[in-house]
């Protein structure tokens, strides 16, 4: 059995699986781009002292690259949040936990998810048919 269980052609929720596997790894990267957001941030890597030459980087924008690479990440980070908002405020924690960082059904019950397992999986189908739309 497959780690990703494609939603078939009669669901209602139906996507292709190379739309579908695209949709789970790109909620799969949101951990990163979380980290990558406050990396990004920080510009004081532009310029080295550790060496014996002072190393500049090959460009000059440097704040600039950063915020525009910031932007991005905050609007792929943005894009996921708002998918995981249209499910009710009690399932929003345990949702991200499964999507973004691949926990099982098993491991979200027992941190105390509140409903089954055909509700979560059907919010789960529903998150990533909406993420294959707007991606």
């Amino acid at each position: 059995m497959s780690k990703y269980r494609i939603p078939s052609s009669n669901s209602k929720y139906y996507i292709p699986k190379e739309d579908y596997l695209t949709a789970v790894h790109y909620a799969l990267r949101y951990p990163l781009w979380v980290a990558m957001i406050q990396d990004a941030r920080d510009t004081s890597t532009a310029i080295r002292y550790d060496k014996d030459k002072v190393q500049t980087s090959p460009s000059a924008d440097m704040i600039p690259n950063a915020a525009i690479r910031s932007t991005e990440l905050i609007d792929k980070v943005n894009l996921i949040d708002s998918i995981i908002n249209l499910c009710t405020d009690d399932m929003q924690y345990f949702l991200r936990l499964g999507v973004c960082y691949g926990l099982t059904f098993n491991q979200l019950k027992g941190q105390g998810m509140p409903c089954e397992r055909d509700k979560y999986y059907l919010m789960r189908k529903m998150f990533y048919y909406n993420l294959s739309q707007k991606i």
